[in-house]
């Protein structure tokens, strides 16, 4: 099978929303994450579209896209490797996004609504929806403090057992396809033709572009060794804590084959 330009690679991903060219995929796509009438969003700014050079390579780097959608902030971010700390993360650069705004802002009152969209590659929630929406209820009454805080994770491996006909889940097909035959079933299986016939031309465009390639392959490169270098890490551990447990359990009188039967050493 054909080797595409991935949509889900944040490289890719940024390359693709990022255009002003396709601020129409752009609207398209924050309208099925929202759930609003694309008409509704008049007005899209890119604040943030710029990948430096050296952020290709550089390994643990990140990715995002800032926009500002009628007069929202909207801070996208695709994150394929999982570093168990992530529901933390995006509440930091939310954060950050949300505090920023005060340098232009006269009073706290002026503070725009801020929304994060966390697209990831690996499963975060335990359920069986791929979007999952946040915002700050109250614990009893459950009312809403305010509509200024918004956090969306969609996990892209549960959109794949997803067979529902919707745009949201359309737009998830796209950026979990890999190969030109999933391109080819993208535009034969479409309820959105006219959106989804570009994004997939644009994937194709980028797919040609030989320089772009090397650069996205590069990318992946480091990708692949910040995963290596997570499991190594985490297997490293997991190896210490159970060392740590057979000692404890070895001085509470379990005998060596007790100990290798229970933890596996």
């Amino acid at each position: 099978m054909n080797k595409i330009a991935k949509p889900k690679l944040d490289l890719v991903f940024k390359k693709i929303f990022g255009d002003v060219n396709n601020v129409d995929l752009l609207t398209d796509f924050l309208s099925s994450v929202l759930d609003v009438p694309t008409e509704s969003i008049q007005e899209v700014e890119i604040i943030d579209n710029e990948v430096i050079p050296d952020t290709v390579e550089k390994k643990f780097s990140r990715l995002d896209l800032l926009i500002l959608v009628n007069n929202e902030y909207v801070n996208i971010e695709i994150q394929v490797n999982n570093y168990n700390d992530y529901k933390e993360r995006t509440l930091f650069y939310w954060a950050k996004v949300y505090t920023n705004q005060l340098a232009k802002s006269e009073d706290y009152i002026s503070l725009q609504n801020t929304i994060a969209i966390n697209i990831v590659d690996f499963k975060l929630f335990d359920c069986s929806e791929c979007h999952s929406s946040f915002m700050i209820y109250e614990t009893h009454r459950h009312e809403k403090l305010t509509d200024k805080l918004r956090i969306d994770f969609l996990e892209l491996p549960k959109a794949k057992k997803n067979k529902t006909s919707t745009k949201l889940q359309e737009w998830l097909d796209f950026l979990n396809v890999t190969t030109e035959e999933g391109l080819e079933m993208l535009e034969k299986n479409t309820v959105n033709p006219t959106i989804m016939h570009k994004a997939v031309a644009v994937v194709r465009q980028m797919s040609a572009d030989e320089q772009l390639l090397r650069a996205i392959q590069k990318r992946e490169e480091t990708l692949m060794n910040e995963r290596s270098a997570l499991n190594n890490a985490k297997q490293q551990g997991a190896s210490e804590k159970a060392k740590d447990i057979a000692e404890r359990m070895k001085a509470k009188g379990y005998s060596e084959q007790e100990i290798n039967e229970i933890i596996g050493l």
